[in-house]
């Protein structure tokens, strides 16, 4: 006894609720002051202890699964085929040659993102790509190259055009390096030198096509003025074999001043017309193969641009023809060129131009505003820069013809021989101006497109590359991760299945007093028979547990006290009849005259724990067959006796509420000091339930992780209902290494028992 009190005031001093030993035991039938309990009217706050604990009990599903996915990743790092990456770089300028060289306007573009995003959109196209798969087919190592880029596994010969097709776009990227002009092309394969070939292939063959790009406005240009130079040569020979007839045949050695400045004058106007109508056709032809470039979808382009004629635009063209018209007429009133009034002339010229130019660009802008397929803005805008050449060589040719025009009309009132001698020679000056002036032109335009380099500059070109598939490391770490949360995952989720109740704060949230703890026993015995710790192992942890479950009951109700006990569970084989056996010893060692009834009369165990027959017993005490001094056996314990269950009745249920009826256990308690009672489950029979009543005291057993909550607060609601007084219930088979609580109060005391015995 003075052990017991001892360890309650242990127990108290924990705590810390109350000062006497009275005084907490007296919480134990209230949950809601019962030592330890907690405050239900805040919620429960996070647990990082029972986390800590559950993921250190599962840590070996845990690990299983950090294997698993190592295992994973290894397997996908050694199945993985190889990738490497090369990388190249180049420089993207807007550069434009062919407009100096005709002494255009310079290129208005949109936006240089837009010209950005061409330059990626066409490397990422599927015509890049064709254009690469046949500089690989008509090259003349084109089998070493598909060795290479296959890995020796070369597809069949129908189809090794579209595998290079596909190849190429699928391993080629491209990406732009923020504030600069520089590009990065990159290109995977399956070795390094697969990597760094079809990046290579892939700059040459992107280089190669731009400088077709920017070679062919050139080529066309000059192919342009060759067919000019061609046709003036030829008429400079006719005018020039022409006027020598002429003189020959009427002996005209010199020309006189007055007709040489007629010749002059003429021959100046018509030179400077036409070389205005070849500045236009130049830029017509410049049109239209840039409107070529456009392929046939954007055929409609050119038109709105060659087609506009708002009344912005009219003015403007009004303006050039009048402006050109007046510097004509200065320039026929023998203003040079360089006078002022010419000059200023020209700057009007110049800025009305301009803003023609302007005004054709913002008629391809309001039409495509947002282009959806990039790669024309470029395009459409160097059209209308052609365009607006175009308009301005026609104005001033016009209004220079216009000159020529009232020049020649004046020639008519010459003498037929002079007026054919100025036509002759003036034909001959005029073919001889433009024939050297095209064949300047021509030789410039021959050296630009020699001399083009596009637009693409390569910086570095692409060597052979590292590895990027597997990511090894990469791999192994997401295979560690995935494991640690699949198996962390699988852990929570186990413990959220699981319904049981284990633990004394789970207990108590259910609002069920808390009245012992009986940590799980090593000990096993044979067949049905129960082991008495308090005989057997007097000092283990479950015998200190029973002694203070005892003390525990002793104070459930210190006023009335208790001579009869009711031991029960909610399933079978939750302890409830070792518990029953165990306290009745304890109660004994306590010097009280105990009998224990075994009142389980489908399963009895009493007659084989103390080794007695079941025959006459609790039975045939009930029917009459035998009175209570024949049924009352002395164990081997001082103190302590039993009442072994008697025959196996077919009707339990009715023997126990006949019972009930007759008093039998009123008149039993008053022979001893102390009753208790084992029945069978209260889930599963009524008979708990009818005995609760006549009985001082029930106690409830429930076995650690083996019944559901639920079913423990059926069974404690079905036993409030019943009337009887309920102290509380003991949680047995608890095992404070295995099941969490955050009573330290059990983990250290149970901790401490079991070092004891260690030692």
């Amino acid at each position: 006894m003075v052990e017991g009190c001892c360890r309650l005031q242990l127990q108290a001093s924990r705590y810390g609720e109350c000062d006497s030993v009275n005084e907490q035991n007296m919480s134990a039938v209230h949950p809601d002051t019962y030592p330890g309990t907690p405050d239900h009217s805040e919620e429960e706050s996070l647990d990082l202890n029972f986390y800590l604990w559950m993921f250190l009990r599962g840590k070996w599903v845990i690990l299983a699964f950090v294997l698993a996915g190592l295992l994973v990743a290894g397997y996908v790092n050694k199945t993985t085929t190889p990738v490497y990456r090369s990388s190249s770089t180049f420089m993207y300028t807007t550069d434009n040659s062919m407009s100096r060289t005709l002494d255009m306007p310079g290129t208005f573009w949109f936006q240089m993102d837009a010209l950005r995003n061409d330059q990626i959109h066409l490397i990422n196209s599927r015509i890049m790509a064709e254009l690469v798969a046949d500089s690989i087919l008509h090259s003349s190592d084109s089998d070493s190259i598909i060795s290479v880029l296959f890995l020796g596994d070369i597809p069949e010969r129908p189809y090794i055009r579209n595998a290079l097709v596909s190849l190429a776009q699928s391993t080629v990227s491209v990406s732009w390096i923020k504030d600069t002009n520089f590009f990065v092309l990159s290109g995977s394969g399956y070795s390094p030198e697969a990597s760094a070939v079809i990046t290579n292939l892939f700059l040459f063959v992107y280089d190669k096509w731009n400088k077709q790009q920017a070679r062919g406005e050139n080529t066309e240009v000059r192919l342009f003025l060759e067919e000019q130079l061609q046709h003036t040569s030829q008429q400079l020979d006719l005018s020039e074999s022409a006027l020598l007839q002429f003189k020959e045949e009427h002996g005209i050695t010199d020309i006189d001043t007055e007709t040489r400045d007629l010749i002059t004058t003429l021959s100046s106007f018509e030179t400077q017309a036409r070389t205005a109508a070849t500045n236009a056709a130049a830029a017509r032809v410049r049109r239209d193969y840039l409107n070529g470039l456009l392929g046939e979808q954007r055929e409609t382009v050119t038109g709105d641009i060659v087609s506009s004629n708002s009344e912005y635009i009219d003015q403007i063209q009004s303006d050039l023809a009048r402006y050109e018209s007046a510097r004509a007429a200065l320039l026929a009133d023998g203003a040079g060129n360089e006078s002022e009034p010419v000059r200023a002339m020209e700057q009007r010229i110049d800025t009305r131009t301009q803003e023609l130019a302007e005004a054709l660009q913002d008629v391809a802008g309001m039409n495509y505003p947002a282009n959806p397929q990039r790669g024309i803005e470029g395009l459409v805008s160097s059209i209308a820069e052609a365009e607006s050449e175009y308009r301005s060589s026609t104005a001033r040719e016009q209004a220079l013809r216009a000159v020529v025009n009232d020049l020649s009309a004046g020639m008519t009132e010459l003498p037929e021989f002079q007026y054919e001698l100025v036509s002759l020679e003036r034909n001959r000056r005029v073919n001889e101006n433009i024939y050297i002036l095209l064949r300047t032109r021509y030789e410039e335009v021959k050296i630009a497109e020699i001399g083009q380099m596009g637009n693409v500059t390569i910086v570095d070109s692409a060597l052979p590359g590292g590895m990027i598939k597997p990511t090894t490391r990469r791999n192994l770490i997401m295979g560690i991760m995935v494991g640690l949360a699949a198996g962390i995952g699988i852990v929570f989720l186990f413990h959220q299945m699981d319904t049981s109740l284990r633990n004394p704060e789970q207990l108590e949230r259910l609002d069920i007093p808390l009245v012992g703890v009986i940590p799980e026993s090593s000990q096993k015995t044979g067949g049905d028979r129960i082991p008495l710790m308090l005989l057997e192992r007097s000092k283990s942890p479950n015998a200190e547990a029973i002694r203070d479950l005892r003390t525990s009951l002793s104070f459930s109700r210190p006023e009335q006290g208790i001579k009869s006990l009711l031991v029960t569970s909610s399933g079978p084989r939750e302890g409830k009849s070792s518990v029953s056996a165990n306290l009745a010893v304890a109660e004994a060692e306590a010097g009280k005259k105990v009998i224990l009834v075994d009142c389980d009369l489908r399963r009895p165990t009493v007659n084989k724990t103390f080794g007695f027959k079941r025959k006459p017993g609790f039975t045939e005490l009930i029917s009459g067959k035998a009175t209570i001094d024949e049924v009352v056996k002395k164990t081997e314990v001082e103190g302590l006796f039993v009442i072994c269950s008697g025959h196996i009745p077919h009707n339990p249920a009715e023997m126990v509420e006949t019972a009930v009826k007759k008093g039998v256990f009123s008149q039993i308690a008053e022979a001893c000091d102390m009753l208790i009672i084992d029945t069978p489950p209260a889930a599963v029979v009524t008979d708990a339930v009818v005995i609760a009543p006549a009985v001082d005291s029930v106690i409830l057993v429930v076995r650690s992780g083996k019944i559901q909550k639920k079913v423990v607060q059926g069974v404690w609601q079905k036993l409030l209902r019943s009337g009887g007084h309920l102290s509380g219930a003991v949680i047995n088979g608890f095992d404070p290494i295995r099941t969490y609580t955050s009573y330290t109060y059990y983990t250290y005391k149970y901790q401490y028992y079991y070092e004891e015995q260690s030692e």
